[in-house]
């Protein structure tokens, strides 16, 4: 199993799921095989498969609801897989025919969930009211007690109009500008060239006219039906990656007979006592397992 951040990827084959060792999966060429993808996490994910370098979806993306699981069973075109995934070798004749890749052999899957939607905030605003009043004369009017018929009009202004004048009072302080210079001092002149001691041996590499043995690519094989729907996904969170190694031969160069399942267990050639897959050598004896 390969699991990484609440999301599952398995390669399978007859319907059972193959184990995953150091990243590498043991099948024998001429396979047939699925994809198993899981989100164990409660937000929809968004999924991107490649093989061997090139997008098998249609450039389109996975969508799988939280706590949803899809099996992959071949190269989509449109919303429709048309032909399963086919494990081959990849012979002299292929090479020569389309080149090498740097992702041969390789299953990449990208993932990213869903960003949480934010919850909706409520805001009390509170809205502050001034109220402004003009300035204006009050007039006092007074009664003569001894003559009533006189009347005393005194107009007052009132002298506090809420607009006082300040008078603002301008300081400036010059500043003396402070120039700050960084400088890297030269450890010496840059050689223009290096001298190479005649003593040193040289190490090169050399063109690859052949494949490695082990090497396998994934290509069109029996003709499936499998349909999917178009459907939505908000904002993304950061993605993640998980690859897969696809090989058809074990590591001491022998053909895989079988595809290497979970519940597969290595019969030891020496003395016949079974063990997990996960042991490369037997438990009773030592003899190294394929």
């Amino acid at each position: 199993m390969t699991y990484k951040d609440l999301f599952v990827a398995e390669v399978k084959v007859n319907g059972k799921i193959l184990r995953v060792k150091n990243n590498n999966v043991y099948l024998p060429f001429g396979s047939e095989y699925t994809l198993l993808l899981k989100n164990l996490s409660s937000k929809k994910a968004s999924v991107n498969v490649s093989i061997d370098g090139q997008d098998v979806l249609d450039y389109h993306s996975l969508i799988l609801e939280g706590d949803e699981q899809t099996e992959l069973e071949g190269f989509l075109r449109g919303t429709t897989a048309r032909n399963r995934f086919r494990f081959i070798h990849k012979t002299k004749q292929i090479q020569d025919h389309r080149g090498d890749r740097a992702d041969d052999g390789l299953i990449r899957i990208e993932f990213a969930f869903e960003k949480p939607k934010p919850e909706p905030k409520i805001e009390k605003v509170v809205r502050e009211v001034h109220h402004h009043y003009p300035s204006q004369p009050w007039t006092f009017t007074t009664y003569n007690a001894y003559d009533p018929g006189w009347v005393i009009s005194d107009s007052l202004t009132d002298d506090n109009d809420g607009s006082s004048t300040a008078g603002s009072k301008s300081s400036s302080s010059e500043h003396g500008g402070r120039t700050m210079a960084f400088a890297c001092a030269a450890a010496g002149p840059v050689p223009t060239a290096s001298k190479i001691d005649a003593n040193v041996r040289r190490v090169g590499v050399e063109n690859v006219t052949t494949p490695l043995a082990e090497e396998g690519i994934t290509v069109k094989g029996s003709e499936c039906n499998q349909e999917f729907r178009y459907s939505s996904i908000g904002s993304l969170e950061q993605s993640q990656v998980i690859v897969i190694q696809l090989k058809g031969l074990t590591e001491t160069g022998n053909d895989v007979q079988e595809p290497i399942t979970v519940q597969k267990k290595f019969i030891c050639s020496s003395c016949g006592k079974s063990s997990k897959s996960s042991f490369k050598f037997c438990p009773e004896c030592g003899t190294f397992l394929e």
